[in-house]
């Protein structure tokens, strides 16, 4: 992603440094087709008159490099058009069909520190794109931290929720077998407490047996003595 945006950067500044070469290379080929024109260096102003004489009035006072169009020449003398619209007479010899070398090397100056600018300003973009992008790892590096652990927490989790599903299981058998154990010991707790009562007749039972044999084999004995009494006396 970064390398992307640095090829964009670096195509964006080769294109305008390839429109600088177009303008400079082909500006002046236009220049002919046109008519247009520069004052040139050989003088530090040239005069811009009403008419072909040096007695005409002066109207204008044009610098090197101005550009002007020729609408008229007449005995060393040129009509031109100024960009603003003005128009006036000019001597040949102070116009050339290319800028003044001055004003080339000035807007060539112009145009470096322009590329100057480019430049620091794509070291600039770069420095900033590789500082993010080294936040942009950082993210990335937490980010795959953090991935691992949820997945060792959801590993963890699954594992405890398997455990936990076990022991809930094993706890509903328990509760299970419990009430099993709980129901067995109801039946004889209930087979027990009958088993009791039925002992308890049992024994009472038996010992109201022993009380009326007792009361029966001593009625008997009575019965026998006196019967033995009263034969005795008979004799």
């Amino acid at each position: 992603m970064i390398n992307f945006k640095q090829n964009m950067v670096r195509g964006r500044a080769l294109k305008f440094l390839g429109l600088i070469l177009f303008l400079t290379v082909c500006l002046p080929g236009i220049g002919d087709a046109a008519p247009a024109v520069y004052v040139s260096d050989t003088t530090l102003e040239a005069n811009l008159r009403s008419g072909t004489s040096q007695a005409n009035r002066i109207i204008g006072m044009l610098k090197p490099g101005t550009q002007v169009t020729i609408v008229l020449e007449e005995d060393g003398w040129a009509k031109v058009t100024l960009e603003d619209g003005r128009t006036g007479w000019i001597l040949k010899r102070y116009l050339s069909e290319r800028p003044p070398w001055r004003v080339t090397a000035e807007k060539l100056s112009s145009e470096n520190e322009q590329l100057k600018a480019l430049v620091n300003k794509i070291r600039s973009e770069n420095r900033g794109l590789a500082q993010k992008n080294n936040e942009l790892q950082g993210q990335t590096n937490s980010q795959q931290q953090d991935l691992q652990t949820v997945r060792r927490d959801f590993e963890e989790l699954k594992n405890s929720s398997t455990n936990y599903l076990n022991l809930k299981m094993a706890y509903e058998n328990l509760q299970g077998e419990t009430r099993k154990t709980k129901a067995k010991l109801d039946e004889l707790e209930n087979a027990y407490g009958k088993l009791k009562i039925s002992t308890s007749i049992r024994w009472f039972l038996s010992g109201a047996g022993v009380l009326l044999l007792g009361w029966i084999m001593g009625s008997s004995v009575a019965r026998l003595r006196r019967r033995r009494s009263s034969d005795y006396y008979k004799l």
